[in-house]
């Protein structure tokens, strides 16, 4: 298991860690809430494999590992076979148009179809977004959205591809906001080829909304893409947690799934840990032990990481727990 030490950050930045620690500590206690998703939650795409953006650090390789329900009808049938063999939710996800955008509020009468007619929890990407879809999907019983906030214009235009301006990011974060949807704002460490460039400004432009949680994630290195040899630098995600911390007080920080592979993963949940952030999205198998030899206790909840931990969605402790996916991007 990997060790922090204090020599490893700044003085300014440790200070901060053990602030942002002790504050959490006295909020929620010694807990660490884990976030499994697997068959329990899994993700279906849209659009298939398909992606029109290409973008350098995925190239639509990870839709391939997803299911694919790429028509209102084939959704439905998904959904209504994931109700039937016990999953609490699922992540609508898929590919971009041209424009940043995902079809998602075309699906938005099957969405409200499954929503009357299952339990399930109902979690989407939408991409860049109007207040009249917002409104759509509210209307369809969504349960919250799924946003990537990216505060550097440049590594936009580098990474996506993309011709967007900031207030494109707050119109929609506020477009989501006001309808009453339930936001669930990303934003990703080490994006623009692993150095940090829009992160802390991306934390100001969610500060114009009340997201419903917070989740920091990290760039991962995928085989054949431009980005495959590129790892964040654990340390990087220090500043940005803690930051958030300051920002958002009264807001749950989760770490997501997606955050590096490896011994650097493990540092980057410890890291996570030591400021104070205790929701963490698929852990290594060494970070459970570590929390446990530390004496926190640990809940698992079958959902994706946006969705606030509530007692219908724990999962039994013992569960089988593993990474696989993490890597098997990798071979």
């Amino acid at each position: 298991m990997c060790h922090l030490t204090p020599e490893m950050f700044t003085p300014d930045i440790h200070k901060r860690m053990l602030k942002a620690k002790q504050k959490s500590l006295e909020n929620y206690g010694k807990k660490l809430n884990f976030f499994i998703t697997s068959d329990i939650f899994p993700s279906v795409s849209l659009t298939g494999s398909h992606c029109q953006l290409s973008c350098k650090h995925c190239e639509g390789r990870l839709l391939k590992r997803l299911i694919p329900a790429t028509s209102p009808v084939k959704f439905e049938k998904v959904a209504r076979q994931l109700a039937k063999n016990s999953a609490r939710g699922l992540l609508i996800t898929g590919g971009c148009d041209e424009a940043g955008k995902l079809p998602t509020v075309n699906f938005a009468e099957s969405i409200k179809r499954i929503k009357q007619e299952t339990d399930l929890i109902l979690i989407a990407h939408t991409g860049f977004i109007s207040r009249g879809d917002a409104f759509i999907l509210k209307d369809s019983g969504l349960d919250g959205i799924a946003f990537d906030v990216v505060g550097d214009i440049e590594t936009v235009n580098r990474v996506y591809g993309l011709k967007v301006t900031e207030n494109d990011y707050l119109q929609s974060l506020q477009a989501i906001s006001e309808v009453g949807i339930n936001v669930l704002p990303h934003v990703c460490v080490g994006l623009d080829f692993g150095s940090i460039r829009g992160e802390l400004k991306a934390l100001e432009i969610i500060r114009h909304i009340n997201p419903s949680t917070l989740i920091i994630t990290g760039l991962m290195p995928i085989v054949g893409t431009p980005m495959s040899a590129v790892r964040p630098d654990p340390r990087d995600f220090a500043e940005v947690f803690c930051r958030a911390a300051e920002l958002f007080p009264e807001v749950q920080i989760t770490l997501g799934c997606s955050h590096s592979i490896g011994r650097d993963r493990e540092m980057i949940e410890l890291i996570a840990l030591e400021s104070g952030v205790f929701n963490i999205a698929i852990p290594t198998c060494n970070f459970v032990k570590h929390a446990f030899s530390e004496g926190y206790k640990v809940e698992y909840f079958g959902t994706c990481c946006g969705v606030r931990p509530t007692d219908s969605t724990c999962i039994d402790s013992n569960i089988s727990h593993n990474s696989e996916w993490v890597y098997a991007t990798l071979k």
